[in-house]
Protein backbone atom coordinates (compact mmCIF):
# COMPACT_ATOMS: atom_id res chain seq x y z
CA UNK A 1 0.00 0.00 0.00
CA UNK A 2 2.93 2.64 0.85
CA UNK A 3 4.90 1.75 -2.51
CA UNK A 4 1.47 2.47 -4.57
CA UNK A 5 0.66 5.71 -2.10
CA UNK A 6 4.21 7.14 -2.40
CA UNK A 7 4.21 8.06 -6.23
CA UNK A 8 0.67 9.43 -6.11
CA UNK A 9 1.47 11.78 -3.38
CA UNK A 10 4.67 12.27 -5.58
CA UNK A 11 2.85 13.42 -8.80
CA UNK A 12 0.02 15.70 -6.78
CA UNK A 13 3.16 17.65 -4.75
CA UNK A 14 4.78 18.61 -8.19
CA UNK A 15 1.18 18.99 -9.50
CA UNK A 16 0.84 21.64 -7.22
CA UNK A 17 3.90 23.27 -7.21
CA UNK A 18 3.60 23.49 -11.19
CA UNK A 19 -0.09 25.35 -10.18
CA UNK A 20 1.68 27.46 -7.81
CA UNK A 21 4.03 29.33 -10.00
CA UNK A 22 1.73 29.96 -12.91
CA UNK A 23 0.54 33.30 -11.77
CA UNK A 24 -3.32 31.95 -11.39
CA UNK A 25 -5.24 31.12 -8.73
CA UNK A 26 -9.19 30.21 -7.96
CA UNK A 27 -10.78 32.50 -5.57
CA UNK A 28 -14.48 33.17 -4.46
CA UNK A 29 -15.92 36.49 -5.94
CA UNK A 30 -16.49 38.39 -2.91
CA UNK A 31 -13.12 37.52 -2.14
CA UNK A 32 -11.22 39.02 -5.84
CA UNK A 33 -14.09 42.07 -5.88
CA UNK A 34 -12.69 43.39 -2.01
CA UNK A 35 -8.87 42.71 -3.54
CA UNK A 36 -9.86 44.52 -6.54
CA UNK A 37 -10.89 47.87 -4.93
CA UNK A 38 -8.95 50.81 -6.09
CA UNK A 39 -7.22 48.95 -8.87
CA UNK A 40 -8.49 49.18 -12.32
CA UNK A 41 -10.91 47.54 -13.54
CA UNK A 42 -9.66 45.89 -16.08
CA UNK A 43 -8.18 43.07 -13.75
CA UNK A 44 -11.95 42.41 -12.65
CA UNK A 45 -12.67 42.43 -17.10
CA UNK A 46 -9.93 39.81 -17.45
CA UNK A 47 -11.50 37.53 -14.49
CA UNK A 48 -14.81 37.75 -15.68
CA UNK A 49 -15.07 38.59 -19.41
CA UNK A 50 -17.19 41.24 -20.34
CA UNK A 51 -19.82 42.85 -18.34
CA UNK A 52 -23.31 42.26 -19.24
CA UNK A 53 -24.01 46.20 -19.03
CA UNK A 54 -22.73 48.93 -18.03
CA UNK A 55 -24.21 52.66 -17.19
CA UNK A 56 -22.32 55.61 -17.62
CA UNK A 57 -22.50 59.24 -15.76
CA UNK A 58 -20.02 61.85 -16.24
CA UNK A 59 -18.43 61.17 -13.06
CA UNK A 60 -18.83 57.25 -12.12
CA UNK A 61 -19.49 53.86 -14.38
CA UNK A 62 -21.48 50.56 -12.69
CA UNK A 63 -20.19 47.54 -14.42
CA UNK A 64 -22.65 44.67 -14.13
CA UNK A 65 -21.82 40.72 -14.47
CA UNK A 66 -23.59 37.70 -13.95
CA UNK A 67 -22.13 35.14 -13.01
CA UNK A 68 -24.11 31.75 -13.66
CA UNK A 69 -23.66 28.74 -10.85
CA UNK A 70 -24.98 25.42 -11.47
CA UNK A 71 -27.61 24.05 -8.43
CA UNK A 72 -26.56 22.08 -6.07
CA UNK A 73 -27.63 18.75 -5.80
CA UNK A 74 -30.98 19.20 -3.07
CA UNK A 75 -31.78 22.74 -4.52
CA UNK A 76 -34.55 23.37 -7.46
CA UNK A 77 -32.92 23.65 -11.27
CA UNK A 78 -33.46 27.20 -13.25
CA UNK A 79 -31.89 30.77 -13.28
CA UNK A 80 -29.26 30.83 -10.01
CA UNK A 81 -26.13 33.19 -9.81
CA UNK A 82 -24.60 36.30 -8.62
CA UNK A 83 -24.59 39.49 -9.83
CA UNK A 84 -22.26 41.69 -9.16
CA UNK A 85 -22.19 45.35 -9.55
CA UNK A 86 -18.99 47.96 -9.42
CA UNK A 87 -18.78 51.26 -9.14
CA UNK A 88 -15.85 52.72 -11.24
CA UNK A 89 -14.63 56.29 -11.54
CA UNK A 90 -15.16 57.52 -15.16
CA UNK A 91 -11.61 59.34 -14.85
CA UNK A 92 -9.19 57.19 -13.65
CA UNK A 93 -10.98 53.62 -14.22
CA UNK A 94 -10.59 52.55 -10.71
CA UNK A 95 -12.63 50.73 -8.89
CA UNK A 96 -14.47 52.71 -6.22
CA UNK A 97 -16.96 49.83 -4.73
CA UNK A 98 -19.22 46.76 -5.30
CA UNK A 99 -21.76 44.80 -4.67
CA UNK A 100 -22.89 40.99 -4.37
CA UNK A 101 -26.16 40.23 -5.10
CA UNK A 102 -27.99 36.08 -4.89
CA UNK A 103 -30.01 35.21 -7.75
CA UNK A 104 -31.72 32.09 -6.90
CA UNK A 105 -30.77 29.37 -4.83
CA UNK A 106 -26.91 29.93 -4.97
CA UNK A 107 -24.73 32.38 -2.96
CA UNK A 108 -22.29 34.66 -3.71
CA UNK A 109 -19.19 33.18 -1.95
CA UNK A 110 -19.41 29.95 -3.39
CA UNK A 111 -18.88 31.19 -6.62
CA UNK A 112 -15.39 30.63 -7.60
CA UNK A 113 -12.92 32.07 -10.80
CA UNK A 114 -9.58 31.79 -11.89
CA UNK A 115 -7.78 35.46 -12.23
CA UNK A 116 -3.93 36.12 -12.85
CA UNK A 117 -2.48 37.19 -9.43
CA UNK A 118 0.38 39.54 -9.07
CA UNK A 119 3.91 38.19 -10.02
CA UNK A 120 6.90 38.91 -6.91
Amino acid sequence: MLRLSAPILLTGIITLLGCSSSGYAVRPVPRIAAENVGKPVSVLQEAFGEPRKIDKTPTKMVYVWFLPQNPKNATPSGFQGCEMEVTVDARSQRVLGYSLSNIGWSLCGDVQRRIRIAQR
